[in-house]
């Protein structure tokens, strides 16, 4: 079994109270995530705290930066495929008005509201995730 570290972030933009959601670039070698919702982060490099990690990752997929102090951990688990468990966890930050610039891993993105997160058709973990956040009062 090989372990691995992940983390996602769910960032919300202050000025308006909204999310940012990405979607996939199309990915014919993974149709599960092939053009679909998907949220900044990955997986961690060799060496890095998953908090260092997130915020190379969001640079990295949206173009901006995320202060360390601003990352709120709010859930976690672990995510079995196969012979690969990764310890996911899912960090929330509020921020100011960032500019976002996509890398080629994301086609576009938008910024929803918390309902429109909710309904998302989006893959695990991520409605469970957003739940979580909805009930302790950080997807409102």
């Amino acid at each position: 079994m090989k372990l691995r570290y992940g983390a996602k972030a769910v960032i919300r933009r202050r000025i308006d109270g909204k999310y940012l959601v990405l979607w996939s670039s199309k990915w014919e070698e993974n149709p599960r995530r092939s053009q679909k919702p998907d949220l900044p982060g990955g997986l961690m490099e060799d060496g890095e705290s998953i908090v260092e990690g997130l915020r190379r990752e969001v640079l990295e997929e949206a173009g901006f930066s995320v202060p360390e102090s601003d990352l709120v951990l709010t859930y976690a688990l672990v995510w079995n495929e196969g012979d690969i468990s990764t310890l996911f966890q899912a960090y929330f930050a509020e921020i100011e008005n960032p500019t976002v610039t996509i890398s080629w891993e994301h086609e576009r993105y938008a910024w929803l509201s918390a309902d429109e997160v909710l309904a998302l058709e989006i893959r695990q973990p991520y409605p469970t995730i957003f739940q979580h956040m909805n009930a302790i009062g950080l997807l409102v």
